[in-house]
C-alpha cells in the first residue's frame, strides 16, 4: 500500500509557522477559517487552573467510579491492575512496629489516589456530558461511524502476533480505573535495558485491532529501535466494554500509566504516538501537564468530529452553521487542547489523504504555541494509512528527536 513515485518532502518549522496561513483549500474546494470556537465541553477549563490543588477540593464531583470490577476478567493473559500500581502502598509488605511506615504508606496511597482522581477529573472535563435528544437518537449511528470497532468482519479475532514479525513481546491486559480490561502487546528489545531504551506508546485509529497494526509497529520497532506498547481501546479486539470518547481517553491514560508505573519508563524516554482517531487521543493525553513525554507525534490529526462531518454529512453543514457541537455526542475537540501542550510535538500529514483534510494538521500545528519545540512534516504523495512507508518518514522523526536538548533525568 502506498505510492513509490519520487517525492519531495515538504517541511514546515516553527520559525516559518507565523508566515504560513492555516487556511488551505480542502478536497471539496472550500476555504476554512483559522479560528474555531471552543466546544462547549471545554469552555470552563482554563490552563491557569491548578490541577494538583483540584484533587484536594472537596466540592469536586468524581464522575469516574473507581468501584470495580465492571467487566468479567479475561483469563488468557496476565492482568495488570493500573489503579493498584498508582495507589500502591510501597511499605505495606514490611510495616514497622511503631506504625511510622504504615502512616507513610497510607499518605503515599492517598497522594496516588488523589493524583489519579485529578487526572480523571480533567478527562471528564474534556468530553460532552449532555447527549441531547438528537444525540440519543443517533448514538449508535455516530458510534459506528466514529469508532468502526466491529469492522472489518471478525475484527475481534487476532490473527497475528508480534512473534510473526520477529519481535519479542508479552500479551497483557490492563485493568482501567473504571473496571474495563484493555488488551495490549508489550513489545521490547531487551528486558535488561527497558528503562534506558526509547519506548513508544502507539494509539491506533478507528477500526480493526492491534494485530492489524503490527506491520507498521515493526517499522517503528526497527527504525527507531524502540520498545512499543500498543493497546486496543475498550470494545476493540479482545478488550472488554464499548468504545466512547471518555473511554478511549481513560484507556490511553491506562497505557501511559503502565509504562510509567510498571515498566518504570522515564518520561524523557517516552514517545506518545497517535494516528487519525488515535492522534486525537494522543493530544488529549499529553494536554494534561501531569503526563510528561519526550515527544508527541500526531499523524493525520483532525480538529474535531463535527468539522470532519462537514465533509461527509450533508445535513451537518447547515447544523454546524448554528453551533458546531449540536447533535454530536463525541467531539474529540483537539484545538483547545493543543494550546495546552508543552512537550515537543511533531505533526505528520499526507497531502493526498482522502479522509482528513490536510489543512487541519496545519491549524493544529499553528495553535500548538506552548510546545517547547514543534515541526510539521508534509508528504506530497502520502495518503491516510501509508505515511510510514514514505521516504524520510523515520529520518524526519529521528532527526527531530536528536535535536532535542538532553535532560539530566534522561540518563537516570
Amino acid at each position: 500500500m502506498g505510492n513509490s513515485l519520487p517525492q519531495v518532502n515538504l517541511t514546515r518549522s516553527e520559525a516559518t509557522a507565523t508566515t504560513t496561513t492555516a487556511m488551505t483549500t480542502a478536497t471539496n474546494g472550500a476555504s476554512h477559517p483559522t479560528k474555531l470556537k471552543k466546544s462547549r465541553s471545554l469552555r470552563e477549563y482554563t490552563r491557569s487552573t491548578s490541577l494538583m490543588n483540584s484533587s484536594t477540593n472537596n466540592s469536586i464531583k468524581r464522575n469516574i467510579s473507581l468501584s470495580r470490577p465492571r467487566s468479567m476478567a479475561p483469563s488468557d493473559a496476565e492482568i495488570i491492575d493500573i489503579r493498584a500500581l498508582r495507589c500502591a502502598l510501597p511499605l505495606a509488605d514490611n510495616p514497622s512496629e511503631d506504625g511510622i511506615s504504615t502512616t507513610a504508606a497510607t499518605n503515599t496511597n492517598n497522594e496516588g489516589e488523589n493524583r489519579l482522581l485529578t487526572q480523571l477529573d480533567y478527562i471528564q472535563s474534556c468530553v460532552r456530558k449532555d447527549k441531547g435528544l438528537f444525540g440519543m437518537m443517533t448514538e449508535n449511528l455516530q458510534s459506528k461511524h466514529i469508532f468502526s470497532n466491529d469492522e472489518p468482519e471478525n475484527t475481534h479475532i487476532l490473527d497475528r502476533t508480534p512473534q510473526d514479525f520477529n519481535m519479542d513481546y508479552q500479551s497483557i491486559y490492563l485493568q482501567t480505573p473504571d473496571g474495563e480490561f484493555i488488551h495490549a502487546y508489550w513489545i521490547y528489545h531487551s528486558i535488561e535495558q527497558i528503562s534506558t531504551t526509547t519506548t513508544l506508546l502507539y494509539l491506533h485509529g478507528a477500526g480493526g485491532n492491534i494485530s492489524h497494526r503490527l506491520e507498521v509497529v515493526r517499522l517503528f520497532y526497527e527504525n527507531l529501535h524502540c520498545n512499543v506498547l500498543i493497546i486496543d481501546y475498550r470494545g476493540f479486539g479482545k478488550s472488554t466494554g464499548s468504545p466512547s470518547e471518555l473511554g478511549l481517553y481513560i484507556d490511553a491514560q491506562t497505557g501511559y500509566d503502565y509504562l510509567i508505573y510498571k515498566q518504570k519508563i522515564n518520561p524523557d524516554n517516552l514517545i506518545v504516538f497517535g494516528t487519525s482517531l488515535g492522534a486525537s487521543v494522543a493530544i488529549q493525553l499529553v494536554s494534561d501537564p501531569l503526563n510528561r513525554a519526550q515527544v508527541a507525534i500526531f499523524e493525520n490529526a483532525f480538529i474535531s468530529v463535527p468539522e470532519i462531518a462537514k465533509y461527509f454529512l450533508t445535513y451537518a453543514k447547515s447544523v454546524i452553521g448554528v453551533t458546531k457541537s449540536i447533535g454530536f455526542i463525541y467531539l474529540f475537540d483537539s484545538l483547545p487542547k493543543v494550546r495546552r501542550i508543552e512537550c515537543p510535538c511533531i505533526y505528520l500529514t499526507g497531502l493526498l489523504d482522502p479522509i482528513i483534510p490536510t489543512w487541519m494538521s496545519s491549524t493544529l500545528y499553528n495553535d500548538t504555541r506552548a510546545a517547547r519545540k514543534r515541526h510539521l512534516f508534509e508528504y506530497p504523495f502520502g495518503k491516510h494509512n501509508d505515511l510510514p512507508i514514505m521516504p524520510e518518514y523515520f529520518e524526519n522523526i529521528q532527526s527531530f528527536i536528536n535535536e532535542l536538548p538532553r535532560t539530566k533525568s534522561s540518563d537516570g
